[in-house]
């Protein structure tokens, strides 16, 4: 039985998807644990359904409050481990496995699959220590960004893990742009409210060619609805939660793909764990060829410029909407399908080259 570690519930969680569907593709048996962060009053501590285990811990309040609730999820999830005997783990994303830093490499060496997510604490040089220690004693580290070879160790254990959701070709729809009178520019995943993306709905709110279109389950915590009704932005839509299966249909009314993140203003000081990752969004782009909105002085930004793939703004500059606008204007739609080609070429075959070794180490596991 392989236990599936995971810090979040299952709609935060979508890369989960992946190895679900390889395992039951290679007909392994698996269990799936899941952080519900936001139970009901009456949830029960633990509930279990088919092969899913729910720890249901509420997690918010102070960053006090936040790590208790860290640590409660910790010893939960360790006896969990311990009383199943899983023969072998995956863990999705750094915090758990660094949490359970001594179930993983006093039972779980060279027997575990660690999938890196984004940028913790890694400044800090113990637990930098700690994350290379779980990478060097796992059977393979992927990471689903090479922005992060910025702040790890080289080590042969690494190999980079593309979040592709929809993986059947689609023949190049792309939206005619140049003095399109209303731009659907659209946010697609789960919404969270950084500044410079609440900075950038201020900045548009005005515009009348641009609407802001938000596709997905909006966070707990995440004030964006209270945003929209007391700045009064009128051209700000929600349209609510959506599965891998609807994405056709949504990139089918979008015009231009949102990846505007950071918490800060000046680029210089965007912190890595901002501007290291690669979003879905990405491969939406790739996939449905629908240009981005990119932040400066992020990797994403890097990948967008050098495959021309959209443009790249400040979204607290209260001139983005004419960058936005005259990259919409000057659209130039062979430039962008011979960049969105490009790199599509290149992240198929990596990700082949992962899938691979990740059905060699599944089949060492059966």
């Amino acid at each position: 039985m392989i236990g599936i570690v995971c810090f979040w519930d299952r709609c935060a969680t979508p890369y989960l998807a992946k190895y679900e569907e390889l395992l039951n593709g290679m007909k392994l048996a698996y269990e799936v644990l899941l952080w519900n962060r936001t139970p009901s009053e009456d949830a029960e501590l633990i509930s279990k359904s088919a092969n899913e285990i729910n720890i249901n811990i509420s997690c918010n309040g102070t960053k006090l409050k936040k790590l208790r609730a860290f640590f409660r999820w910790r010893s939960i999830a360790k006896r969990i481990i311990k009383e199943n005997k899983y023969d072998h783990l995956i863990v999705l994303s750094t915090v758990p496995a660094v949490l359970l830093y001594g179930t993983l490499l006093n039972d779980y060496k060279d027997n575990y699959l660690f999938d890196i997510r984004d940028y913790t604490l890694e400044n800090n040089k113990i637990f930098r220590h700690v994350v290379m220690r779980l990478i060097n004693n796992s059977v393979l580290t992927s990471i689903s960004s090479k922005g992060y070879i910025r702040w790890l160790n080289p080590s042969s254990k690494i190999m980079v893990n593309h979040n592709i959701t929809v993986n059947e070709e689609i023949e190049p729809c792309i939206p005619k742009l140049i003095g399109k009178k209303s731009i659907n520019f659209a946010f697609v995943g789960n919404v969270r409210l950084d500044s410079q993306t609440e900075a950038l709905l201020l900045a548009l709110k005005d515009e009348s060619r641009i609407e802001q279109h938000y596709y997905g389950r909006i966070i707990p915590n995440c004030k964006i609805r209270e945003i929209k009704e007391e700045y009064n932005i009128d051209n700000l839509y929600f349209h609510g939660a959506f599965t891998v299966s609807d994405k056709p249909q949504i990139f089918a009314d979008v015009d231009l793909i949102n990846c505007v993140y950071a918490n800060a203003e000046r680029e210089e000081e965007i912190p890595l764990g901002d501007s290291t990752p690669l979003p879905n969004r990405l491969y939406d782009s790739l996939t449905f060829y629908r240009p981005i909105v990119a932040s400066k002085g992020t990797y994403l930004a890097e990948l967008v410029e050098q495959y021309h793939l959209g443009c790249c703004i400040n979204g607290f500059d209260a001139a983005a909407k004419y960058d936005i606008l005259k990259y919409v204007d000057t659209f130039d739609e062979s430039e962008f399908i011979s960049g969105c080609n490009a790199l599509k070429s290149i992240v198929i075959k990596e990700e082949k080259e992962y899938l691979k070794m990740i059905k060699m180490i599944f089949k060492d596991w059966k």
